[in-house]
């Protein structure tokens, strides 16, 4: 069963730099990556690893905001620049980073839902 979103999306994680902990904001993350137990959050500015599971950060994140494209990878909406075809219904989605990441035939229509396009 899954659970229910809360009312309130997470706005901002703590994460580790250097020896210390800063909030990060998550409107300036553009992927999350599942690792084992940790997710590795993408920005402009670097990389984070964070100890927990993408579908436990998943569940905290704001639906309008981020999607997931994969079973390992959520993004950010707003970080889309394009979905160019690829192969047997799968997708590949072009980060504004340039970066891209495969979006599954089976996250495909929830995607495109989210993203406002239409088939």
């Amino acid at each position: 069963m899954a659970r229910a979103r809360p009312e309130r999306p997470l706005e901002r994680l703590v994460v580790k730099v250097g020896e210390g902990w800063v909030p990060l904001r998550l409107d300036t993350v553009w992927r999350l990556s599942s690792e084992d137990k940790y997710v590795r959050l993408h920005t402009a500015q670097g990389e984070h690893l964070v100890r927990q599971t993408l579908r436990a950060l998943e569940e905290r994140l704001d639906p309008a905001r981020f999607v997931r494209v994969h079973r390992g990878d959520v993004v950010n909406l707003d970080a889309v620049a394009r979905l160019e075809p690829w192969t047997h219904g799968d997708g590949i989605l072009v980060l504004k980073d340039g970066t891209t990441v495969i979006l599954s035939r089976t996250y495909r229509e929830a995607f495109l839902q989210q993203w406002g396009a239409a088939e």
